[in-house]
């Protein structure tokens, strides 16, 4: 990684690679996403991810963490963190 973590409070390594994979991805798919701006307090939405966009994001991170979420496990509104940790069970 390059400078230091930028950790929220309560997650772990596995977690941080998740919102890795997720920041990368994210960028990947909206270039417009300003990168400071990929926190995990915000939603994706907030960031200007379209639901097309949210999709993407989701599906690509799970294929490159290898792992497999319910659908019924994803909610509106969820904050970056949040799906971080969901997706981090996973692992």
């Amino acid at each position: 990684m390059n400078g230091p973590a930028e950790s929220a409070p309560g997650t772990d390594s596995a977690e941080e690679q998740v919102l890795d994979v997720l920041r990368r991805t994210a960028l990947e798919i909206v270039p417009e996403i300003e990168p400071a701006a990929f926190r995990p307090d915000r939603t994706l939405s907030e960031l200007g991810c379209n639901s097309i966009d949210r999709a993407e994001i989701v599906t690509l991170t799970m294929e490159e963490l290898d792992i497999a979420v319910p659908v019924h496990e994803f909610h509106q509104g969820m904050d970056i963190g949040t799906l971080a940790a969901l997706m981090r069970k996973q692992l």
